[in-house]
């Protein structure tokens, strides 16, 4: 997941002094007294001086509470925070938050107060900001089975699956549903890995850790579609969707289906309808678009000028590319980036939204909110770019 650079200062900083001196005592640091009531905001020397005096262990678990509060300290992470509310049926807790606290202040007041949604949100934060899925449109619409005998079953298979790699020794498994959309999070354990640390003496020396793999299966319930996210080999990729389908869904996926999951040569022709609703109040600009020769390999990216408002990708196709002797006809279009402009409107934010759609079968668009997906995915479907079918095959019922 990108972040931004996480900074022990700022966070000091930025974080109320009240709510600091609060997590110094949840985390058993009460003995920590750098003039509480006269310390002024900001001023972080005595706090710096105290965790410099702290073993290690006790200083790792400090900084790792308020990393975990920096990643949610921002306009995404508030709004994981008000879906997780949602979601742990307390939808009214994010509006009893203090107005005068910052986004800093109620991260941290939620880590401090109301851990489980807290969470909760982070792992929201972390799906939304997960890119580059890869699509299947073969499964059944049936209801995914969640119970705690399933998910210890796929947390078995992922594991025997990755263990053949030296990986996999153990996995969690941790579920969330969104509307139609059920998410899957999956964390199997890594490649061993040997790094070297200042130990308590403050002297190198070597440590060995695993880290997790971030693996997510998004299924839809609505048109039977799973998008899965795995930084892994495209036979893993297989090979967990074969896992997911017959744990969760009981169901046996058919051989790997060559057919794409999104399509964009239509995009190209310049007298293509991208018009919108009205009610949608929104602006639509391809900012990017890449032409694959059929004959050849060769391939052109074609962007327009951000800044020039009256620039569009058909005119610089045809500034870009020698039509007269190769015509459109002789080229895909393999990879599309959109700029869809989320214009003012009573209860919404107003904003942009930039993701990619690249043939056949992946696309960033996963890492925006909730509500913009849900809007931009009626287009893509609307304009037959994602090619999501309405038939599906017979319900199987869970335990089938």
């Amino acid at each position: 997941m990108a972040s931004r650079q996480f900074s022990l200062h700022s966070v000091l900083r930025l974080v109320p002094n009240v709510l600091l001196k609060e997590l110094f005592d949840a985390l058993g640091h009460a003995c920590c007294d750098p003039g509480w009531a006269e310390r002024k905001e900001k001023d972080i020397g005595p706090f710096l001086e105290f965790l410099d005096s702290l073993p290690r262990n006790k200083l790792n678990e400090i900084e790792s509470a308020l990393r975990s509060v920096a990643e949610l300290a921002c306009e995404s992470g508030m709004t994981a925070l008000v879906e997780a509310c949602s979601i742990c049926g307390e939808p009214s807790l994010a509006e009893q938050l203090p107005d005068y606290l910052s986004v800093w202040g109620r991260a941290m007041f939620m880590w401090l107060r109301h851990r489980g949604v807290f969470d909760k949100a982070q792992v929201i934060h972390q799906v939304d900001h997960v890119a580059w899925w890869r699509k299947r449109n073969d499964l059944p619409r049936n209801a995914p089975d969640t119970s705690p005998a399933a998910i210890d079953q796929l947390e078995r298979d992922i594991s025997a699956l990755l263990k053949a790699q030296g990986r996999g020794k153990d996995c969690t498994v941790e579920v969330l549903s969104r509307g139609d959309v059920d998410y899957f999070c999956a964390f199997p354990d890594d490649f061993v890995q040997n790094v070297l640390v200042h130990d308590e003496d403050h002297k190198l020396a070597p440590a060995t850790f695993r880290r997790t793999l971030h693996i997510v299966f998004a299924y839809n319930r609505e048109d039977g579609s799973l998008d899965t996210y795995a930084k892994l080999t495209k036979p893993i990729k297989e090979g967990l969707e074969v896992i997911f389908a017959d744990t969760i869904l009981h169901w046996e996926l058919d051989a790997y289906d060559p057919d794409a999951a999104y399509e964009l040569d239509q995009l190209k022709d310049a007298w293509f309808d991208m018009t919108t609703d009205p009610a949608d109040q929104l602006r639509v600009r391809i900012r990017k678009l890449r032409l694959s020769s059929k004959h050849n390999g060769r391939r052109v990216l074609i962007e327009i000028d951000d800044d020039d408002p009256d620039d569009d990708i058909h005119t610089a196709i045809e500034e870009c590319v020698h039509l007269e002797a190769v015509p459109l006809s002789e080229w895909h279009v393999t990879l599309v980036t959109f700029c869809f402009e989320f214009l003012p409107m009573p209860g919404r934010k107003p904003g942009r939204q930039t993701f990619a759609v690249c043939y056949p079968r992946s696309c960033s668009l996963r890492n925006a909110r909730p509500e913009r997906v849900e809007i931009i995915q009626k287009y893509l479907k609307r304009w037959k770019i994602d090619l999501a079918k309405s038939p599906t095959p017979d319900l199987v019922p869970v335990g089938g």
